[in-house]
């Protein structure tokens, strides 16, 4: 299975290599905004990699391959979403070694930390959008499931903005309080729970139907 990851991080050379992009001009774009850079950036890296390694097993006919060797199908379902998770850490890693290329060199750009309400937001938001797309990747193959994604890529990348705005400003606490006065720890928390559950319904329902589909 690790080796599935591995496979897919290797065929995505130059998605890897796009990723210095997105750091760099979402940094110079959200300058002086109060929204959280990492969180935008980790969906942006997190979606353009789940789609070019699932673009480029299509075009090699990949499944077709995978499903003719004694293969247990649910380790190559598990290995996809075992790679958001691998894909969100490797856009945070990419997002601090610019944060400290740049206070080395002393380029007048301001390079927000990493904080636990960015990196919650970015770890929500890539499992309900990959929560969604892999069931219906694994039932109907690629190509129904690119539109499915850049449609789910768009409205999370809006509600991101929102929900990163309101976390960072001073009405943040008052919406909190409403949650039976639950602390913004307590709150992360119960979300992420909430979008573990959700991950492993959809990963149940990948591999059910991943198994019901013949090649």
């Amino acid at each position: 299975m690790f080796n599935l990851i591995l496979k897919d991080i290797l065929i995505q050379k130059k998605t890897l290599a796009y990723l210095w992009f997105y750091v760099i001009i979402f940094s110079i774009a959200f300058q002086g905004m109060d929204m959280d850079t990492f969180t935008v950036i980790a969906v942006t890296v997190t979606y353009q990699m789940v789609n070019t390694a699932c673009a480029y097993e299509d075009k090699a006919g990949s499944d077709i391959m995978w499903n003719s060797m004694p293969m247990n199908r649910k380790k190559i379902v598990l290995s996809k979403y075992l790679s958001v998770f691998i894909y969100t850490v490797i856009a945070a890693l990419a997002y601090m070694i610019f944060a400290i290329l740049i206070n080395l060199i002393g380029i007048p750009i301001k390079v927000a930390p990493i904080t636990i309400t960015g990196l919650a937001a970015a770890f929500i938001s890539t499992i309900l959008m990959n929560g969604i797309y892999f069931p219906v990747y694994f039932k109907f193959g690629y190509m129904s499931a690119r539109v499915m994604s850049t449609i789910l890529f768009f409205i999370l990348f809006a509600g991101i903005m929102s929900l990163a705005q309101m976390a960072n400003s001073k009405q943040s606490g008052a919406l909190f309080k409403t949650f039976n006065n639950a602390s913004d720890l307590q709150i992360i928390s119960a979300m992420i729970v909430a979008a573990l559950v959700f991950m492993l319904i959809s990963y149940i329902l990948s591999v059910k139907f991943y198994n019901n589909r013949e090649f």
